[in-house]
């Protein structure tokens, strides 16, 4: 698989492309709105994808279907060429995604996502809870994504890497709620370089108590908190470590690139398993426009 990646301050310095279809999620802030806008004028199909944790069902534009189906629903798209717009859609939709176009044989797709300038704070003292950010306003706990899930009874052995943001209770609801969970084989992400100069530590500072309580040592890793490529190079890394028998679990709970990683190598690593917990995305969550991003991946047939 080759993933190349565009980034620019403005939409005018990314080399754009034109596609026959470009998936999509619902607009919930500006940034969803201006890339949505974007990426209308340059495809000829717009379809709106939604999963339902819940129901374990997709809405493909005005068809609702079992997950598990979409790869037949998308079945149409063979030989299309086709875009995933990953600012509106979440990990889940993306993941799905990834998974049905690389069993329908599509050798390459695009990824567009725009990034925020700023994130909404909890509405507190700013010298309290500085670091708190108000991004989910309710998050329903892991449950199964089809085609990725981890069995709780498998007696495997379990490596996990968690990829983290600023949310440090959905680290620890993880430990709270999956006894599968080995904190001596769990290893961490963090995104640095950062979106922007100073996050990293917001995500650092949130979620090291958690991982102090857990007493969590498999490894620390960063990743650029824009680039999947690095996340994608990191789990080849730790593939090829496993122990014989040792199963590969995967959390992005951090940002939306390094869940387009991790995405892109479960799509190419079926036997790998995600955990995801699927926060609702609070209204208005982030502010301005940052950096735009197009990730291209050429030879998606590949490992």
């Amino acid at each position: 698989m080759i993933i190349t990646l565009q980034e620019g301050r403005e939409e005018a310095e990314i080399d754009w492309k034109h596609w026959d279809l470009t998936l999509h999620g619902k607009a919930i802030d500006d940034r969803g709105f201006v890339v949505l806008e974007s990426v209308r004028h340059r495809a000829i199909e717009m379809t709106e994808v939604v999963y339902d944790p819940f129901q374990l069902k997709v809405a493909v534009g005005n068809e609702r279907i079992a997950a598990d189906d979409l790869t037949e629903t998308l079945a149409t798209t063979r030989g299309m060429s086709v875009l995933i717009e990953a600012t509106t859609l979440g990990f889940a939709e993306i993941v799905l995604i990834c998974k049905a176009l690389r069993e329908i044989k599509h050798d390459s797709i695009d990824i567009v996502y725009l990034e925020p300038s700023g994130y909404q704070r909890e509405l507190r003292h700013p010298l309290l809870k500085r670091r708190d950010f108000e991004l989910s306003s309710e998050v329903p706990g892991y449950r199964a994504i089809p085609g990725s899930a981890v069995l709780l009874g498998d007696r495997k052995k379990v490596r996990s890497v968690f990829f983290l943001g600023y949310e440090e209770a959905r680290l620890r609801r993880a430990f709270e709620e999956l006894q599968m969970l080995s904190p001596a084989s769990t290893a961490v992400a963090f995104g640095v370089p950062a979106f922007r100069a100073g996050w990293e530590m917001d995500a650092m500072a949130n979620n090291i108590s958690v991982i102090r309580e857990q007493n969590m040592r498999g490894g620390v890793h960063f990743c650029g908190a824009e680039n999947p490529l690095a996340v994608f190079e990191l789990l080849c890394e730790v593939h090829r470590g496993l122990d014989q028998g040792e199963r590969l679990v995967l959390a992005p709970i951090g940002t939306k690139p390094h869940g387009i990683g991790v995405a892109l190598f479960a799509a190419a690593h079926s036997e790998v398993g995600v955990l995801y917990d699927h926060p609702l995305r609070a209204p208005g969550r982030t502010t301005d426009l940052g950096h735009w991003h197009l990730f291209s991946i050429d030879d998606f047939q590949g490992g």
